[in-house]
């Protein structure tokens, strides 16, 4: 009997490549996954360096160009009006009489030179700059000529040609030099503002696409260790672990630099520089205060004119409500107790404590000021009163009790207070610097790590198809 042969169904030859779903092999998937796997990396890199730049840039102008000019500027204008304040304190009595206001005028003078030196050095924003800065050392030097005029003036005895003269020189001072060094400090301050707004932005958005670009990396370099697990039944691709590992930990350090260095700045320009500005600004204002109570008495002719500046000044960096005194004001707050009315520059500054210390200097800031303050009333209740020569004398004299030893108390308290700010606002500047350091090195290394190792991570894989 013939045996019958069974129906024998025809082999399917399986390749050595899986074919996916989509029609793409596993090495080609693998390929494609390496591909965007470096090309991830190095958009991590392009982001953290373009990003890093930015907030670089940022401390830079805040730190190093903006804020130093402004500071700059404000000692430009307080020096200007130191030496007038001196000047006019030589004038008031006869030649020879007060040595001190002339040595302390030669010191005004030296210092403004070297400051105006400075603002030349480091002009960053052109013509703003640089005509506030020409016009401060041309004026300067016509304000010397006509005080040069009124000295000799005042060694003939001429009362009249000295008033004559000083009144140029007054002009020069309050209607071009002080003008120049306000405007100087201007266009450094919105730069800075500027600048400032814009970084938060900036800086948002630089982290943003920093953290995107990540994840991406990131989410590529699991889908690998997935489909490996999935295809090829491997656990664990050390060389891929290792890669996600190298990003996370980079994203992680990069996140918390850029997060760093914005509180940095947040420090440097809002808490430290806010009230390196307010007390700068109550410092100048009060040498022009302090030079509108001597104009006051040299020229008694315009006295009320006088009068009513070195009132306005006085105001702009301490304003008491008139139910109250400076003693009365400084124990409330001294208390932590809100005082309704009391403005100016001080109390911007009693609003704005941040540092450990800086609350108490201050205080002693708004105490020295409330102490010149008064002295400056007996002055006026002097000369109103008919004692010419005493009130000269309480103006001009240097003894404790005496207007310029209390305004020498106050500016030592200022700086005081600057100090604290200052030294918190270049630790600052620089933390910040150091935070965004090194970026435009690590982040090619890293990109290039993490690319070589995934592709000895995925090539034996590769290889087994071959």
């Amino acid at each position: 009997m013939l045996g019958v042969t069974p129906l024998m169904t025809p082999t399917k030859t399986i390749s050595n490549k899986a074919i996916t779903k989509r029609g793409l092999t596993t090495p080609q998937l693998l390929k494609a996954g390496l591909c965007v796997t470096w090309s991830a990396s190095l958009l991590l890199a392009l982001t953290t360096i373009f990003g890093v730049q930015k907030q670089r840039h940022t401390i830079q102008t805040v730190g190093k160009d903006s804020a130093p000019s402004i500071i700059l500027a404000q000692r430009i204008k307080d020096g200007l009006a130191g030496m007038d304040a001196n000047a006019v304190n030589e004038l008031l009595v006869k030649p020879g009489e007060n040595p001190r206001a002339i040595q302390d005028y030669e010191e005004r003078r030296k210092a403004f030179s070297e400051r105006i030196i400075g603002a030349a050095q480091n002009i960053t924003y052109g013509d703003a700059e640089l005509k506030p800065i020409q016009t401060l050392q041309l004026g300067q030097e016509d304000y010397i000529v006509k005080l040069q005029q009124a000295r000799d003036f005042n060694e003939r005895g001429d009362a009249k040609g000295v008033l004559s003269a000083y009144r140029q020189a007054a002009q020069i001072m309050d209607n071009t030099l002080l003008p120049a060094a306000d405007a100087l400090a201007q266009v450094n301050a919105e730069q800075l503002e500027i600048t400032y707004a814009q970084q938060g932005v900036a800086s948002t958005l630089a982290l943003f696409f920093i953290l995107m670009s990540g994840l991406l990396l990131l989410t590529v370099l699991i889908a690998l260790q997935l489909f490996l697990n999935h295809r090829m039944r491997r656990i664990l691709n050390p060389m891929l672990l290792a890669a996600t590992a190298i990003a996370l930990l980079y994203l992680g350090y990069t996140t918390r630099s850029f997060l760093s260095a914005s509180h940095d700045l947040k420090v440097a320009t809002q808490d430290a520089f806010a009230s390196m500005r307010a007390l700068r600004e109550g410092r100048s204002f009060g040498y022009v205060a302090n030079a509108d109570e001597s104009r006051y008495l040299l020229d008694t002719a315009l006295a009320a004119k006088h009068e009513e500046a070195f009132f306005n000044n006085a105001a702009k960096i301490a304003k008491i409500p008139q139910s109250q005194t400076f003693e009365t004001v400084a124990a409330a707050l001294a208390q932590g107790k809100k005082v309704d009315g009391f403005t100016g520059l001080l109390a911007v500054e009693l609003n704005n404590i941040t540092f450990p210390g800086e609350r108490e200097a201050a205080m002693v800031t708004l105490s020295t000021f409330g102490r010149y303050f008064t002295i400056e009333q007996q002055i006026h209740q002097l000369e109103q009163s008919g004692q010419h020569d005493k009130a000269i004398a309480l103006c001009t004299g240097y003894n404790q009790g005496q207007s310029n030893w209390a305004f020498d108390e106050f500016k030592k308290a200022n700086s005081d207070t600057i100090n604290i700010n200052e030294k918190v606002f270049d630790q600052a500047v620089e933390q910040g610097f150091k935070e965004v350091d090194g970026f435009e090195m690590s982040a090619p290394i890293v990109a290039v790590v993490v690319s070589l190792l995934t592709l000895l991570g995925l090539l034996p894989r590769i290889q087994e198809y071959n």
